[in-house]
């Protein structure tokens, strides 16, 4: 078992005018975006600031093979001041008609149906602690934004998009993810949700996590590797959230991978799927 934490991407300073200019007046008395798709959680009016706080455990394998299946215990967190937010749990978001992203976020269009956001998050690369991973070395950490837009759709349907990259230039190159979801009531304070997402990775962030050099190859006996630009993984996401009252809220979920395209050719892959279970608990304020 392994005790994580995944604090968001700090870069205040790049969003100091932003918020300035996305920090908006209350909202009038009239139905807001939420209103118009009354199948949304009938959530309390929006305050200044709302966030909540809580604990996620997952357990899920690996595309590299650690030999078993790997425990995750972590805080979760969630904080919106107007337009900016931040969080590593985006679920625990207090009203769910909000578009959050893990990471420091803002959003710059909050239509009734399109919505854009911008955010930065921290990436933590990749340890080479797994077996088929001994010898390739760390994939160094790095600061990775987000563009995203999100288009949604009559009984619960949504579209999502979003472009990123690394912007500390330290390998991690460049990737795109395209989703489709839907989110349903099952009771009155419970809904399902489910969700795929297609990503692809343009030829650096290929190399780096997939591709093995002539160092590399010399070390773990891998052939020379070079994959290029392509589809990464295909995800699927069954999940299931109650409102156990208006303070707290209980999450649980299933996930499950297949590695696509030049990713899934890649030598130290010794599963192409993946899966992991996972659980959450948050309380509001």
């Amino acid at each position: 078992m392994r005790l994580r934490t995944r604090p968001p991407a700090l870069a205040l300073t790049l969003f100091v005018a932003a918020a300035a200019w996305g920090e908006e007046a209350p909202p009038p008395a009239a139905p807001d975006a939420a209103a118009v798709e009354p199948d949304d959680d009938d959530a309390p009016p929006r305050r200044r600031i709302e966030g909540a706080v809580g604990l996620l455990v997952s357990w899920g394998s690996s595309n590299h093979g650690r030999g078993g299946p790997d425990t995750t215990i972590e805080p979760g967190f969630y904080l919106r001041w107007g337009r900016l937010s931040a969080t590593n749990a985006s679920a625990f978001a207090v009203r769910r008609a909000d578009d959050v992203t893990r990471g420091l976020g803002l959003d710059l269009t909050r239509g009734s149906r399109l919505r854009t956001n911008l955010s930065l998050r921290y990436d933590r690369g990749r340890d080479d602690d797994e077996p088929a991973l001994k010898g390739l070395g760390d994939v160094r950490s790095t600061l990775r934004a987000r563009l995203g837009a999100s288009w949604r759709l009559d009984e619960g349907w949504r579209v999502s998009g979003g472009w990123s990259p690394d912007l500390l230039g330290r390998g991690g190159g460049a990737f795109v993810d395209l989703g489709l979801s839907r989110e349903r009531p099952l009771a009155p304070r419970m809904r399902w949700n489910a969700s795929l997402r297609l990503t692809a990775a343009d030829s650096r962030y290929m190399q780096t996590y997939y591709g093995i050099d002539a160092q590399q190859a010399a070390v773990t006996g891998y052939p020379v590797y070079s994959p290029g630009a392509g589809l990464r993984d295909l995800q699927a996401v069954l999940g299931i959230r109650h409102e156990l009252s208006d303070d707290w809220v209980a999450l649980a979920g299933v996930t499950l991978r297949r590695l696509l395209g030049p990713a899934a050719d890649g030598p130290s892959v010794t599963d192409k799927t993946g899966w992991s279970l996972g659980c959450g608990l948050g309380r509001r304020f």
